[in-house]
């Protein structure tokens, strides 16, 4: 991705901002140099080969083309533009053979090709996290109903497994049984009183684990929820889940 420093420049230049063009152009000649001498696979000039003209002119094209909220660098666009513009440059001139310039638009679908993967990657990446993002969202509203906040998760959660499994029986035995889950819903407190036989579990123990229980049930019983499971540890082979 561009830096702060050189996305502020392509947008500038974009703007017509002259002087911003010209700090675009200086700073990327060599990039053009070595663009260029790789297509040619020969050393060249700045002095002696037209062919570095033509990729400077690509260079600009490339400026005013290049989308600056692209998640791709912009040098990665412009060696793809300055690419293409040298080759249909020597076809015109007839400098290579048609072998060679086969090989140049090879080279050219290769990046391409790789670009555009890359771009779907970062797609695909940012859509998971935009969505990661809003699940969360929608489970601390949830959390919140219960007077749980959801940054607390992490302190709640026992150290040890043997407390962990045993929270999430309890928490299993809830989702189970339709009695227990409606008083939970409806008073927003554990159903201690037959929960604790069902589950084998002591009053002391089931209050101390109130939140994390609670936050385990709404996992199990949320179908939106569900997604949360993959970054759970089940203790059960039917369920297993962990905060």
């Amino acid at each position: 991705m561009l830096t702060h420093k050189a996305r502020h420049l392509v947008m500038q230049a974009q703007k017509g901002n002259g002087n911003a063009r010209e700090q675009l152009l200086e700073k990327h000649r060599n990039f053009v140099a070595k663009v260029c001498s790789n297509v040619c696979y020969k050393h060249l000039a700045w002095e002696n080969d037209e062919e570095l003209s033509i990729g400077l002119v690509a260079l600009n094209e490339a400026i005013d083309a290049f989308d600056v909220k692209a998640k791709v660098q912009f040098t990665t666009f412009a060696r793809t533009v300055v690419k293409r513009r040298l080759i249909d440059y020597l076809r015109s001139q007839a400098k290579y053979t048609n072998e060679q310039l086969n090989t140049f638009r090879d080279d050219i679908d290769e990046l391409e090709a790789a670009s555009n993967a890359r771009s779907q990657d970062i797609y695909r990446e940012d859509r998971y996290h935009e969505n990661l993002a809003e699940l969360m969202e929608y489970y601390a509203a949830k959390l919140y109903e219960f007077d749980i906040d959801i940054n607390q998760l992490h302190k709640i959660s026992p150290k040890h497994k043997d407390t962990r499994d045993s929270l999430f029986k309890a928490a299993l035995t809830i989702k189970q049984d339709k009695t227990m889950m409606q008083y939970l819903l409806r008073y927003g407190h554990l159903p201690i009183k037959s929960l604790s036989p069902a589950c084998n579990l002591s009053r002391k123990v089931l209050e101390k684990g109130r939140k994390y229980i609670i936050a385990l049930v709404l996992i199990l019983i949320d179908p939106r929820l569900a997604p949360l499971q993959s970054f759970t540890t089940y203790p059960t082979h039917e369920e297993r889940i962990s905060i």
